[in-house]
């Protein structure tokens, strides 16, 4: 690689850092708006191992609205981030990136406290407006939920919080 090659690999990875530490931090902010300039118009999600999954920018910021209310306070952090970047191909710059996700989730109604953590598995595209997510998900590693104080629940690589959470928000 060229000194300059090199230069605008770095200068991407970095783009792609902030991009992440953007997403996340409209994701606890509730921030939809924001959001949704770090998606590509055509971004596929696939929470939880994929079982929660949508196609589109409207249809995943629509599941992120209805699961991420106010009244489910959230704290993301990732770690680490493991980036490749893959050359222009037909004129296209495209990453890939492995994140270390710790997160904590208070559900102010059902008293429901979740610390988890998960790997997320991100795709990009470098579009003229700058890199967007075009495929994000994770795969949990564990949960762990506290009721009350008085009812621990610890559950490995399956997210159940999510799950209910949709559920329920589907059944209103």
């Amino acid at each position: 690689m060229t000194l300059e090659e090199r230069i605008t690999r770095l200068e991407d990875i970095e783009a792609i850092r902030q991009l992440q530490a953007k997403y996340l931090r409209c994701l606890d902010t509730r921030d939809f708006v924001g959001m949704g300039e770090c998606f590509a118009d055509d971004v596929v999600s696939a929470y939880d191992s994929g079982s929660m999954s949508y196609n589109g920018k409207e249809s995943v910021l629509a599941f992120l609205k209805k699961v991420m209310t106010r009244h489910i306070p959230s704290t993301h952090f990732i770690h680490g981030g493991e980036i490749d970047v893959f050359p222009a191909e037909k004129g296209v710059t495209t990453a890939h990136a492995k994140w270390y996700l710790e997160d904590y989730l208070n559900h102010l109604i059902f008293l429901i406290k979740l610390h988890g953590a998960a790997i997320y598995d991100v795709d990009y595209r470098k579009e003229e407006s700058g890199w967007k997510i075009t495929k994000i998900g994770y795969t949990r590693c564990y949960e762990y939920f506290a009721f009350r104080g008085l009812v621990n629940i610890l559950t490995l690589g399956k997210t159940t919080f999510l799950n209910k959470m949709k559920i329920r928000n589907e059944q209103q």
